[in-house]
């Protein structure tokens, strides 16, 4: 036998390796030469397609370990390789390529098709050739067939591909569900290339691999965590098409990717939910902003064997105009870099918004009872009881699924820091630096800390043949077609599908899931800190359809690909429209129709964000936030056309005719000139007062002693000024701050009106102030009616009438002189006393049960006595402030040679100011008295 060189022995060792017999493998090196390719057609040709080795007979029973290496060009040689023109692989479609399938550990051909040898590669330049563009479209679409059922490809795809064709990068951008995954796909079975694909977690990596494996194409994972290496080094020798990996591996992956494309080639780098990337974005994640080592290491000028930078393909379902540049940007993309732009408007989803007090768990019963009778209609129909599902794993305690009667508490909706717009801020930023409970907002951060979202690590996935396909269950809820060729022969049965629930914390994930189980339907919570095999079934169970409902936070559902999902019901605020509309655009994915609801507490205004953010960032997520908010307050624009228009695509049409708006249609105008212009004088009138002048500015501001008065003079916000409009007329008494709430943000959204403070982080206006355009329209257009559509916090307020003052504003309550006298007449009245219940003789003996009456007394009297004091305080430091503008004016009296009847006029009002400010305060110290009586 003749000495072989040590490039020789390589191609003997890969022969081996894949399950030849050694004999046959140095054969084989000897009659065609040291191309693997070659070497392994010979050898199947010499089999007749089957090799007769023993080792190729036990190969099926191992194909869930091994991968069978696919066919690789003749000019594939182990030295270095020249970049030719993406073009020289695609010869005419007269020729068929030659077909293969992976079977265990050896590429085999299919005996369904005709075994014709694949062209060889020439170099041709690739310039403008439309007879090479109409080659390629037309091997794609006959790969599409064979491989994936599809007749063709998209308009979105074929621009995708074209770009991919002519070596440039692409920005894709199409909605959810759309295909945007064969647009990185078909790259890998045109060229015999490796395509590397950047994905953001394990679970995502795996279900993309499963589904490329029934499409006779080989793949693996490679995550950030693995500790067997086989794997790895396999992908680095080029035996798998496509190469799906984290962003932390591929940036220590740098120099072998560089080797691989010096031996095999890389297609194209795909940045799967290239939203991660930008910092603006919902899902931001650091790894992914280093992606731009990829342009820089795989480019022409660094790499001396590249004719061609190797492509940069982005993709993703939702990025907004500032979004989308900041990808280009941050991944340092060419200037020639082509976006791609499909239609976000999906047709069969139906958008629609509800007002819920989501926080309390008695609102479960109410909101989820269409859910319930649904899935127990069908439970009825099939005659079968839903068993309660119980993961026997570790931590059931802390998401185990049990009896729900003992969930149902009552949240106070406590009042928000309405006269003090920075309260609420310093509680949403008191958690900065806290480790992130099942109590907080599920944060992006969370999720992607570790990529090994799965106890896996990294897998591989061979081609199977279609006799191994029949083991495997559809994942993708795809119906196939009958006999006669119809997909919808059961209608109702096509309708039925599972149920996501997304949630903002952790801890309502696991609440609503036990409920849900706890009336009998199969629910699952999912959330990043459950345990990792809990995650897998549910993720298992739900692709089976075993589950009916999953209640999630953002951990769950990136790159879902189910197309059965019937039903998204988002139960709070999210974050933002982007993950909104993402994770809405989960249901329907079969075109059949799927709801989309959002359940949000519309009389509150969200405040709930990731804590773990720079100050930009966190400026940014309040912006997101409050166009989100928005959307939820609308009730007179179709939420489709809100949801497209939001990324920049214009829609042609008025409405989608589906939505909640479009088939109820919008509420009853209402003429609110009179409310409009009455709080336009009072902040015109208090911001020209202060203007004018600094001692006229004096006569109001001087002698603030209070930090927080000052704060509040400097910057009013709207509640200072609905309090100034009960003063003047008690017309408006009973009207909710909701309502006027409402009315400023359709000011603002006018241009009436304008937020003051620039660097205020609020999701609606805060501190008002007039601009140019309310000053002359409003004041032009007195006499005429203004007709508005009442947004939907104006509507809670008139369904849920409530008294202007609350318990947390009782002692704020007392600078309004009506709330003091109607609350000084109350505390005259005898009040009626509940008869006693009586108790047993053990109770009465009971010293606690004795006393337990007069502590509740004393108790009360106390936090009454205290509140009593605040306003005192407040009482008496404004008698003092009235008390110096009092001097201020009779100062100024003195100094004038002459009398002066503004000032004249000015005093005797100071001195009424001094007295009504000097009697309540009397009043208030004969009620302490009392109190304090009381107690003792």
């Amino acid at each position: 036998m003749e000495e072989l060189d040590s490039s020789s022995d390589e191609v003997v060792m890969k022969l081996v390796e894949m399950g030849f017999a050694k004999l046959d493998a140095l054969e084989a090196v000897k009659a065609v030469g040291k191309s693997c390719g070659d070497a392994v057609e010979y050898l199947l040709k010499r089999t007749g397609g089957f090799s007769s080795a023993s080792s190729l007979c036990s190969a099926k029973n191992n194909s869930n370990k091994t991968l069978g290496k696919r066919s690789l060009p003749s000019s594939f040689a182990s030295g270095s390789m020249r970049q030719s023109s993406l073009l020289d692989h695609f010869g005419s479609v007269d020729k068929n390529k030659k077909k293969c399938v992976s079977f265990g550990t050896a590429v085999v051909s299919d005996p369904s098709e005709e075994t014709i040898k694949s062209p060889p590669l020439v170099f041709i330049e690739s310039s403008g050739c439309s007879e090479g563009s109409s080659t390629w479209e037309k091997r794609v679409n006959s790969i599409l067939r064979n491989r994936f059922g599809i007749s063709s490809l998209k308009s979105f795809q074929r621009e995708a591909l074209s770009t991919w064709v002519a070596h440039k990068d692409c920005l894709v951008l199409a909605a959810t569900g759309s295909g945007k995954s064969l647009c990185f796909q078909i790259p890998a079975l045109l060229t015999g290339k490796v395509v590397v694909v950047i994905s953001p977690l394990i679970s995502l990596m795996h279900d993309q691999c499963l589904k490329l494996s029934t499409h006779k194409v080989s793949a693996c994972f490679l995550g950030s965590g693995q500790l067997d290496n086989r794997i790895e080094q396999k992908a680095m020798q080029g035996l798998y098409q496509i190469i799906y990996v984290c962003p932390e591996t591929v940036i220590r992956l740098i120099k072998p990717l560089q080797k691989l494309a010096k031996t095999h080639g890389i297609a194209l780098f795909a940045i799967d939910e290239a939203h991660c990337v930008s910092k603006w974005g919902h899902d931001f994640r650091p790894d992914y902003r280093k992606l731009s080592v990829l342009r820089e290491n795989f480019c022409a000028s660094s790499l001396a064997f590249l004719e061609y930078d190797v492509p940069i393909m982005a993709l993703t379902a939702t990025a907004t105009a500032h979004v989308q540049e900041d990808i280009l940007e941050s991944l340092h993309l060419s200037k020639e870099t082509k976006t791609v732009l499909t239609s976000f408007f999906r047709p069969n989803l139906q958008f629609s918004v509800k007002h819920s007090r989501t926080k309390s768990a008695a609102s479960y019963a109410k909101d989820f009872q269409n859910l319930i009778d649904l899935y127990s209609g069908k439970r009825k129909a099939t005659g079968k009881k839903l068993a309660v599902i119980s993961l026997e794993s570790e931590g059931q305690n802390d998401f185990g699924f049990q009896d729900a009667e003992n969930i149902h508490e009552t949240d106070n909706d406590d009042d928000d820091d309405e006269e003090n717009p920075e309260n609420s801020l310093a509680k949403q930023n008191s958690s900065n630096g806290k480790e992130m409970s099942e109590e907080y907002l599920e944060d992006e951060t969370d999720i992607f800390q570790s990529v090994d979202d799965w106890d896996v690590a990294c897998g591989e996935f061979c081609a199977m043949s279609p006799c191994d396909l029949l083991d495997i269950p559809d994942l993708s809820g795809k119906q196939t077609p009958d006999e006669s060729g119809h997909n919808h022969s059961n209608k109702a049965k096509n309708l039925e599908g599972p149920t996501i629930i997304y949630v903002p914390t952790r801890k309502e994930s696991v609440n609503i899931a036990k409920y849900l189980c706890g009336v009998g339907l199969k629910a699952a919570a999912y959330n990043a800190k459950l345990p990792k095999k809990h995650l897998r079934q549910v993720h298992q169970e739900f692709h089976e359809d075993k589950l009916q409902v999953v209640v999630a936070t953002i951990a769950f559902g990136m790159g879902i690909d189910k197309k059965n999902v019937r039903k998204i019901i988002h139960y709070g605020w999210p974050q933002s429209l982007e993950a909104y509309y993402q994770e809405a655009g989960r249901a329907g994915r079969d075109g059949e129709l799927a709801e989309c609801v959002l359940y949000a507490n519309l009389s509150r205004v969200p405040t709930l964000l990731p804590s773990r953010r720079s100050k930009e960032q966190t400026e940014q997520a309040y912006k997101m936030l409050s166009d989100c908010f928005r959307y939820g307050m609308n009730t007179s624009q179709c939420r489709a056309k809100i949801l497209v228009e939001y990324f920049g695509e214009d829609f042609s049409s008025k409405k989608c005719n589906s939505c909640d708006i479009c088939t109820k249609g919008p509420p009853e105008q209402v003429n609110v000139r009179e409310e409009a212009n009455l709080l336009f004088q009072v902040i015109s009138a208090f911001h020209l007062q202060a203007e004018n002048s600094s001692e006229h500015a004096s006569y109001e501001d001087y002698g603030l002693g209070n930090s927080k008065q000052k704060k509040l003079s400097d910057k009013p916000n709207l509640f200072f000024f609905i309090n100034r409009i009960r003063e003047q007329s008690k017309k408006f008494m009973e009207i909710d701050r909701l309502w006027w709430k409402g009315l400023a943000r359709i000011m603002e959204a006018e241009g009436y009106i304008k937020e003051m403070d620039n660097k205020s982080r609020r999701v609606e206006i805060a501190f008002i102030e007039p601009t140019e355009k309310g000053r002359k329209q409003l004041a032009l257009e007195d006499d005429k009616p203004l007709y508005v559509y009442p947004e939907a916090d104006m509507l809670v307020s008139l369904r849920q009438r409530r008294t202007y003052s609350g318990f947390s504003s009782w002692g704020k309550g007392w600078a309004d002189p009506e709330i003091r006298r109607q609350r000084l007449e109350t505390m005259k009245r005898p009040r009626e006393r509940k008869p006693r219940r009586e108790r047993s003789r053990q109770q009465q003996r009971s010293f606690f049960f004795a006393f337990t009456p007069i502590f509740r007394q004393r108790r009360r009297a106390i936090e009454k006595l205290k509140l009593v004091n605040e306003a005192l305080v407040a009482a008496e430091e404004n008698v003092a402030r009235l008390q110096e503008r009092h001097d201020v004016i009779l100062k100024e009296i003195c100094s004038y040679y002459l009398v002066n009847s503004e000032l004249q006029e000015a005093l005797v009002a100071a001195r009424a100011d001094i007295d009504v400010a000097s009697g309540f305060v009397i009043e208030l110290r004969r009620l302490q008295l009392n109190i304090l009586n009381s107690l003792s």
